[in-house]
């Protein structure tokens, strides 16, 4: 009986997680039948050692590191991102690509200085550099629809102060150039850091998601990343459009998901 209780337990786990930022967590040894970590909890209690309902028994730990820093290749997102283009980062056409840097964008409506400019221009004048996430809504756990990119773009901050917005201004509608329109408030485009973007990895978008350029902003679903703007259009509604997923529920973002395991 004791051997039988003793062949019940397992041996150490050991495991690397993608997770936002980085670190290290403790997993605790499961036992044949349980379904999780979680579960494993209530049958090997780590801090005596005691296994419930059959004796003494040593718990073995394996040490979880995690990081969401690593830079996914342009080939990958390329090959993530092209194959459903009718879904994710708000691609429902093949983009043609120019030269990104001649593409011109207008910013009008309720500001003081209307303009056109050519995005090297802009560029020229303000342009940052950010790593940066682009997830589509319902990824999974351990889905492929996730990337993180150095992202270089134009902020849509810079924008409004050029084009001097009025204060009474609170949304912003990106217009591409297939007619496509996005109405979003514009303290949720400039909270979460929203860049139209020319580079994905020091490489231009062709090379990745496609198009010639493309809304970046973070914490934000991939549907909502429009591509190709020809147009920012600052507005004051009476009945400003809500955040972007407002009310929704992701069921992974962060992504998770456990890229390799052994157990001896």
């Amino acid at each position: 009986m004791q051997d039988m209780k003793k062949n019940m337990l397992l041996g150490t786990m050991a495991a690397s997680l993608v997770l936002a930022g980085g670190g290290t967590a403790l997993a605790e040894e499961m036992l044949p039948g349980t379904d999780d970590v979680s579960s494993a909890n209530t049958a090997v209690d780590a801090s005596d050692g005691v296994a419930s309902g059959l004796g003494e028994a040593d718990a073995s730990q394996g040490e979880f590191s995690y990081d969401q820093t690593t830079i996914t290749p342009n080939d990958v997102i390329r090959d993530v991102f092209r194959r459903a283009t009718a879904a994710l980062c708000n691609a429902t056409d093949d983009f043609a690509t120019s030269n990104p840097l001649e593409w011109k964008i207008a910013v009008s409506g309720d500001v003081d200085q209307a303009f056109t400019a050519a995005v090297d221009e802009l560029a020229s004048e303000s342009s940052v550099k950010q790593i940066m996430t682009c997830t589509c809504g319902g990824n999974p756990a351990d889905g492929k629809a996730v990337v993180t990119a150095d992202v270089k773009g134009i902020p849509v901050s810079y924008l409004l102060d050029r084009a001097d917005a009025r204060p009474e201004a609170n949304t912003l509608t990106f217009v591409s150039s297939d007619g496509t329109e996005l109405a979003i408030p514009i303290a949720y485009v400039v909270g979460r850091h929203g860049v139209i973007s020319y580079q994905v990895n020091d490489e231009d978008l062709s090379a990745s998601v496609g198009g010639n350029n493309q809304l970046w902003m973070t914490r934000t679903p991939a549907n909502y990343f429009i591509r190709d703007i020809v147009e920012v259009r600052v507005t004051s509604e009476a009945n400003p459009p809500e955040n972007p997923g407002e009310g929704m529920e992701y069921p992974n973002s962060p992504n998770v998901g456990i890229l390799n395991a052994e157990i001896g």
